[in-house]
């Protein structure tokens, strides 16, 4: 997947690039602008240059170079920039269409995909406020690299960017992608097709003054994915994906909440409906965030050096409390509604030594059918039964299965008498909370036996 891999981050970055630079074509800044903008994005693994630029009194063209180099392998679009900025147009201040074309020297998968036709085309009108409106298309293809088939059914993009880059609203929209990946030497059946269709996106964020991040709302939606194994197995197919986050900066804290739905997921003879998973990320210290936002952009791909970066604002961080919330994953299956819900929050004193026994406080609440309890617990204890007894001829599946339904059943019992779970006839449920060092479950304080079986009953 190496040059399929490549193309697509060379698509980031012209994306990326090419948004910011229609900011510097206004008036008699133009051939400026283009030098400065080359200058400006060109860091690793992209470079821009400017092989040309001819300047008239209404209109100009430019071409430039970019070359995306992964140090593995390189790939370089051409692009001609027709720039109209006069005579006084009435609705806009000027008008560029960048034409990207891939270069006869690049690598041979991606000429021949884009024989006869240009990979992007970014159409720009430039505003009196000096804002830009945007619209971004790319054809769709069918192409083979190193053995990996695609099969992408086109892109396009409408938005408009402020001025200064601080602003950004639009939506997106891909409406298939077909990978079909070539097996490997070592592949061991997992290797699988994927289809993806109704890929949609529509977003709204801004850069507060003064700050590094950007806050707003993404909304994205997904009609279908389907994977088919190499293998022969059944597809895995999810339909109906949608989610929405949305980011805000209140005072001095930054709070996050993402909501999530699929309509339903089939896989084999396993099906689920309606899963739903509402997550909140509360009280993120501002400047923590805008500093790790500044320097984290300096080491990527180390992560080392990431590590050291929260650490070194770990006190601050955790200065304004901050906490974890999943609010709900829910699901439905033959069996009934299963319904999970956690939280981990830091309630300590920043200034001291961080003692994790005491300085936080955690929440688990399940309530979910008791088949549904039971073959969660199976799945897992059947993963390390298989590994326990990896090359033994003398066990057949249905002893197997009767093991771990044996081992199941004690454990969940165990948990039941230890007042860890509450047995109700067919459903199961527990609330579990951790406060103070001390665990309470399902609101009684958890003795040492309770706490005994509670570690023995994991998987």
């Amino acid at each position: 997947m190496k040059k399929l891999g490549i193309g697509i981050a060379a698509a980031v970055a012209v994306l990326a690039a090419g948004g910011a630079t229609t900011g510097y074509l206004v008036g008699n800044r133009i051939e400026e602008g283009f030098a400065t903008a080359a200058q400006e994005w060109s860091k690793p693994p992209l470079l821009v240059q400017v092989q040309d630029y001819q300047k008239g009194i209404f209109s100009s063209t430019a071409h430039t170079l970019w070359t995306v180099d992964t140090g593995e392998e390189k790939l370089q679009f051409t692009a001609q920039h027709d720039i109209s900025h006069g005579p006084l147009p009435i609705a806009h201040l000027a008008e560029i269409v960048s034409t990207f074309a891939i270069n006869p020297d690049a690598p041979p998968e991606w000429v021949v995909a884009f024989k006869d036709k240009a990979p992007l085309v970014w159409k720009s009108k430039v505003g009196w406020s000096k804002s830009t409106q945007n619209e971004v298309t790319s054809p769709a293809f069918n192409g083979e690299f190193g053995g990996d088939k695609l099969a992408f059914g086109g892109f396009k993009s409408d938005f408009e960017m402020s001025s200064d880059f601080s602003r950004i609203k639009g939506d997106a929209s891909m409406p298939s992608l077909l990978v079909q990946p070539k097996p490997g030497e070592e592949d061991d059946g997992q290797t699988a097709d994927m289809l993806m269709s109704g890929n949609t996106m529509r977003f709204d964020m801004h850069q507060p003054k003064g700050q590094e991040f950007m806050v707003g709302s993404i909304e994205w939606a997904l009609a279908s994915l389907k994977l088919t194994p190499k293998s022969g197995e059944g597809p895995a197919e999810l339909a109906d994906l949608k989610l929405a986050a949305d980011t805000q900066l209140q005072g001095e804290v930054v709070n996050t909440t993402i909501n999530t739905s699929i309509k339903s997921f089939v896989q084999k003879d396993h099906k689920i409906d309606d899963m739903v998973m509402d997550l909140g990320l509360h009280n993120l210290d501002a400047g923590w965030l805008n500093q790790f936002t500044k320097e984290s952009q300096k080491i990527q791909g180390d992560p080392q050096a990431m590590q050291m970066l929260l650490m070194q604002g770990m006190q601050q961080l955790l200065a304004r409390k901050p906490e974890l919330e999943v609010k709900r994953i829910s699901w439905r299956t033959a069996e009934g509604t299963a319904e999970v819900a956690a939280s981990l929050s830091y309630q300590g004193d920043a200034a001291k030594p961080l003692n994790p026994m005491t300085d936080f406080k955690a929440l688990l609440r399940l309530d979910m059918p008791k088949p549904v309890l039971q073959s969660l617990y199976a799945s897992k204890v059947r993963e390390t039964y298989v590994l326990e007894n990896e090359g033994s001829d003398d066990i057949d599946d249905k002893q197997i299965d009767s093991a771990v339904q044996q081992d199941v059943d004690a454990r969940l019992a165990g948990l039941v008498d230890a007042g860890l779970l509450v047995d109700n006839k067919d459903r199961m449920a527990s609330e579990l909370q951790w406060t103070d060092g001390k665990l309470q479950a399902n609101g009684k304080p958890l003795d040492q036996n309770g706490m005994m079986s509670l570690l023995s009953a994991m998987p």
